[in-house]
């Protein structure tokens, strides 16, 4: 049951979303840009209309947020004398490609007009909390996620290794990196070199059930992936996302999956994305999200809601804020136990393909008998 606390929590986070709402509702003028508005299920769909080499459909399933339009942008351009970090990418991406090519070769005879792709990500995660328990604390997480793509099977199978929580790192979501940042079990430590380890060392084979035509005509995008998590825990998980609807002001999308793992055993998670707005530079996203895990016969069944205002702001530059809740389920009933604002921006910098992002929240934790305290994130990112 609802304590009478945590109902009138609830009423003021459903008031500062409907207020949130309001800009976006009042807004009535036409618009220039195109009516197609994506939907967000995850940054690992969303589509792009760069051209780039590095930004194609593989980053973005690996949780890249690509640009909405080609323009120019305020980098070096690549008739210019490039630097010893640029050198050094091209040779990590020669490798990657390398690696692709005799993976692709494996089960057959490679098209050079329709080579084999690698992709990946390196993440720098350094984290600040005041915690009203443990006081300030600092943590470092290096974080990896990768992919090569196979066009000898069509596309339809790939490797992936690396953070698979980065897939779903579109938005500051309290749901994902609000976790992380009361579940350190290191406070002595800068880098819990455990956690890093484990977090990182997972691979799998994913196998696409369609093809990308055939996922574009039903609106359904179905994986499969078999591999191994945190070196010792291997696993099966089935991934289906659904386009339900589209308009000209409204986007409505699901996204889930079910896993098994010999260690972790049963982990099933379901989201539902409702996007609202004319333009595709600024939106309002609200994303719900369900939780069931089973582990050693104990079951946690917990919920989050995360609502938006989103607004691209040109050359990639990305801003977003709004409110979280998240809480539990106990005999049927839902209980509230975390609220509070959240703001984030990134943008590119120095680079086309490093980026900064920096992100606030403001969250309390009942269960842990923890009132609202400050938190922030400041994450570097590489593309490869």
């Amino acid at each position: 049951m609802i304590k009478p606390a945590n109902l009138s929590s609830l009423t003021f986070f459903t008031l500062a979303s409907l207020s949130l709402c309001t800009p976006a509702l009042a807004d009535t003028e036409a618009s220039t840009e195109p009516e197609a508005v994506t939907s967000v299920r995850s940054e690992t769909d969303l589509p792009s209309n760069d051209t780039r080499p590095s930004h194609n459909k593989d980053l973005e399933q690996l949780g890249y947020q690509p640009a909405d339009t080609a323009t120019e942008q305020p980098f070096p351009s690549a008739q210019e004398e490039q630097g010893w970090t640029d050198e050094r990418r091209e040779d990590v991406q020669e490798q990657l490609h390398e690696w692709a090519h005799k993976m692709d070769g494996w089960f057959g005879e490679p098209d050079p007009k329709e080579p084999a792709t690698a992709n990946l990500r390196v993440v720098l995660d350094t984290r600040w909390a005041n915690d009203p328990k443990t006081g300030s604390d600092v943590t470092v997480e290096p974080r990896i996620r990768g992919r090569l793509q196979l066009p000898v099977l069509e596309r339809r199978l790939s490797l992936i290794i690396g953070d698979e929580d980065l897939d779903d790192d579109t938005f500051l979501k309290q749901g994902t990196t609000g976790d992380t940042y009361q579940a350190s079990n290191s406070k002595d430590r800068l880098i819990d070199s455990r956690k890093t380890r484990e977090d990182n060392a997972s691979i799998a084979l994913r196998w696409s059930r369609f093809t990308d035509d055939i996922e574009d005509q039903l609106g359904v995008k179905t994986d499969v992936d078999v591999g191994v998590r945190s070196i010792d825990d291997p696993y099966v998980k089935v991934s289906i996302d659904k386009d339900w609807y589209e308009s000209k002001n409204l986007d409505i999308s699901t996204d889930s999956y079910y896993r098994y793992g010999l260690d972790s055993e049963h982990y099933a998670k379901g989201a539902l994305d409702l996007q609202y707005g004319k333009n595709k530079n600024r939106f309002i996203n609200n994303r719900t999200t369900v939780r069931y895990r089973n582990e050693d016969n104990e079951e946690r069944k917990d919920w989050s809601n995360d609502l938006r205002q989103v607004h691209y702001l040109g050359h990639e530059k990305q801003l977003s804020y709004g409110v979280s809740a998240s809480g539990y389920f106990e005999s049927d009933k839902s209980g509230l136990n975390s609220y509070g604002p959240a703001i984030s921006y990134r943008q590119p910098i120095w680079r086309e393909w490093l980026y900064v992002q920096t992100e606030l929240n403001y969250y309390n934790d009942e269960i842990e008998n923890k009132d609202h305290y400050p938190s922030a994130l400041l994450r570097m990112e590489a593309l490869f």
